[in-house]
């Protein structure tokens, strides 16, 4: 069992379960032979009524000394441990049931929330692939496994990068691997470790990662990266948007950002909004956006809104007080508290204007700024360098507010 994921697993669990009516029965996707299908639905109706759960465990443990490899009873074993909040043990049993049926789903499900719960997430993103692999019908999984492979290699990038800046080449590197392990196509990933071996000395293994890098990339973007990627991006930026990296150049460059753009800078600097989602808005005009997912995922936060007809627009461009709302809005959602300091004089806006409290907000939190004028021009184009830089320095604010 993974030392960090058992770590984690000591905490309390907030994993959201069914009634244990509704809990998926092992032997869906474990066969259970007619000889023992009596005992196992005994076995099972007593997990459902939810009595004597001790008694059950005992029965459990000598049923398992007659049959030590039969995953549906083990499976239930680690259901136990599950609504009994006992989550380093559900774990345990479940890698177990695992290990002996690599397509027992559940286990594989409930590995991956466990992990992702309890922000492990490199092994959440691993079980969710495998997941998705045994039930390509899983869908609703696919976005917490994007979210988890971004933290995760976030996470290690950034770990890589302070190890990189005091010389401890060998840490970084073994953090730049283990990044790769996540996303082993990322061509950006493997020329950051090309330049680190480079550092180092290791002359023939950089060129083998730079010659990946190239065999990764296709030419057109290897070229934008070369002009652009290296000279604006940081570790952060490319473990944060991976190969869709141009993303957030073409974002940068905008002069005037659009609706879509803003919700995917939203979704990919902040992807714990997605655990903030209510109850799924029927939105009618995203299908073709690329940033359909992000939309969803901020329209269901409350982030961002759709008109009375249900459509979003999503090529329409944003003001700079169309966009401070949704700011305004993530820093509550965040728990970040106003500013204590009096409020900024605006010439433009009265204290009665129904956007006045949202641009307060961002301004305190220096997101935006006011000309020298005192005015704010909410109606004025939003520029997607000043939309990336408040972005960026509400996520610096919000990881400082945290330590």
């Amino acid at each position: 069992m993974n030392i960090c994921l058992l770590a984690f697993l000591l905490l309390q669990s907030s994993l959201l379960l069914p009634p244990r009516g509704s809990a998926v029965n092992p032997a869906a996707v474990s066969q259970v032979p007619a000889k023992l299908q009596k005992d196992y639905d005994k076995l099972w109706s007593r997990f459902v009524s939810g009595q004597s759960d001790a008694q059950l465990m005992k029965d459990i443990a000598n049923f398992m000394k007659k049959q030590k490899n039969f995953d549906p009873v083990l499976t239930i074993d680690a259901y136990i441990e599950l609504y009994k909040g006992n989550d380093a043990e559900a774990a345990r049993k479940f890698q177990q049931a695992f290990a002996i049926n690599s397509k027992n789903w559940i286990a594989a499900y409930y590995l991956a929330e466990l992990a992702y719960t309890h922000q492990d997430y490199g092994q959440a993103n691993t079980f969710y692939s495998l997941l998705l692999d045994l039930d390509k019908s899983r869908t609703d999984v696919e976005p917490k496994r994007e979210k988890a492979l971004l933290l995760a290699t976030e996470k290690l990038l950034r770990s890589a990068a302070q190890a990189e800046a005091d010389d401890r080449f060998s840490d970084a590197e073994q953090l730049y691997r283990q990044a790769l392990n996540i996303a082993p196509k990322d061509p950006a990933l493997h020329s950051r470790l090309a330049d680190l071996l480079a550092k180092a000395g290791k002359q023939a293994e950089s060129a083998a990662e730079r010659k990946i890098a190239e065999e990764l990339t296709p030419r057109r973007a290897s070229i934008l990266r070369s002009e652009a990627g290296s000279k604006d991006d940081d570790l952060e930026d490319l473990g944060r948007w991976g190969n869709d990296i141009e993303r957030l150049h073409e974002i940068r460059d905008a002069q005037n950002v659009s609706r879509e753009q803003i919700a995917a800078l939203i979704v990919k600097y902040f992807p714990q909004v997605v655990e903030h989602r209510q109850n799924q808005q029927i939105v009618t005009d995203i299908d073709s956006s690329w940033a359909r997912e992000e939309i969803q995922i901020a329209v269901d936060a409350g982030l961002m809104s759709i008109f009375p007809n249900h459509t979003y627009e999503p090529s329409a461009a944003i003001s700079r007080g169309e966009f401070a709302a949704p700011m305004a809005r993530l820093i509550r959602l965040l728990g970040l508290a106003a500013s204590a300091n009096p409020p900024i004089s605006i010439t433009d806006m009265a204290p009665t204007n129904a956007q006045y409290a949202d641009v307060q907000l961002v301004l305190g939190y220096g997101l935006m700024n006011i000309q020298d004028s005192g005015v704010f021009d909410v109606s004025a184009e939003l520029s997607g360098r000043e939309a990336v830089r408040a972005a960026a320095h509400l996520l610096q604010t919000f990881q400082q507010a945290q330590h």
